[in-house]
């Protein structure tokens, strides 16, 4: 029996993997910090993972053989600086040790795109200079360093996963892709920055899809998870506005460029394509179609 522990099982990205999970013969023990209704292969379990006898006990509990771990600070305008990284690094090296020694063998871990040197551009994995900027990079890329350490002797099969920019149900408000939609809803106008950034935008039902089809691989060591499309942030957002027939209500250039903004971070996914065999299901314009239809379902209620 394939049985992982799914960390982050009820943010942004973990809500949308446990049926994908199921799919492909796990029995899944999702983990958060308040726990959902038990059904078909899931399990959940409430758990504060910065307590390391809740995480200790939870490893001991479920036993995995898999661990896909997603958990960390993600708060908006707070993730990149916040000291509470440093705890995230200690309780997830904690989580590994512990799967570790249980007998876990296969484990995705979620890294960030902004673990990458920005100035490069065009990011690939083992080619591209690494140069985490914020403590929030540093930290990840640092837990990266130690299950590499961790899994040196071992045959536990440790992944990568270095998440690209994301969109969709679920996302926080405050992000370019809620802002945008839920402004022109609204009947305001959407404000922006620069429109000639390039970027490259995945929908997170994809992204969490991705995760689980390099988790049932036997793949190890770095991987993007990015679609491999990149497009300005000018053709990006007009396509979203264009669909709710306000291509003349968005402003770009109203929030002035940061100083140390790239002008582009676009990723290569021949890893993620030709090795793990992954495509993505939803093309840009579904996944903005099915981005607007849930934000306008919670305008009004």
């Amino acid at each position: 029996m394939k049985r992982v522990l799914l960390t982050g099982a009820g943010g942004y990205i973990g809500r949308h993997m446990p049926d994908a999970l199921v799919s492909r013969g796990y029995e899944v023990h999702a983990v958060s910090r308040s726990a959902g209704a038990n059904a078909n292969s899931v399990y959940w379990h409430a758990a504060d993972l910065l307590n390391a006898d809740a995480a200790n006990d939870l490893i001991a509990t479920v036993a995995p053989t898999h661990l896909m771990h997603l958990a960390w600070i993600t708060e908006p305008g707070v993730y990149w600086q916040s000291p509470q990284n440093k705890d995230w690094y200690d309780a997830s090296v904690n989580l590994l040790e512990r799967f570790k020694q249980q007998g876990g063998h296969r484990a995705v871990l979620a890294g960030t795109c902004a673990e990458y040197n920005w100035t490069e551009g065009h990011c690939v994995e083992d080619q591209t200079p690494l140069r985490a900027k914020s403590p929030y990079a540093q930290t990840k890329l640092a837990f990266r360093e130690a299950a590499n350490r961790l899994s040196a002797d071992c045959d536990m099969s440790v992944a990568w996963a270095r998440v690209f920019f994301s969109f969709g149900p679920g996302e926080r408000e405050e992000r370019l892709v809620p802002a945008v939609i839920r402004a022109l809803l609204a009947g305001e106008r959407a404000k922006c920055s620069d429109g000639s950034l390039l970027r490259d935008f995945m929908y997170v039902p994809d992204v969490a899809n991705a995760m689980v089809a390099v988790l049932d691989s036997d793949f190890g060591g770095d991987i993007n998870i990015a679609s491999g499309e990149t497009l300005t942030l000018e053709k990006f957002v007009n396509r979203i506005a264009t669909k709710l027939n306000m291509a003349d209500r968005v402003d770009f250039d109203h929030y002035p460029r940061r100083l140390d903004d790239p002008q582009e971070i676009s990723a290569d996914i021949s890893r993620l394509r030709d090795t793990i065999g992954w495509s993505r299901e939803y093309d840009l314009d579904s996944a903005i179609d099915r981005t607007i239809a849930w934000w306008k379902e919670r305008s009004t209620t």
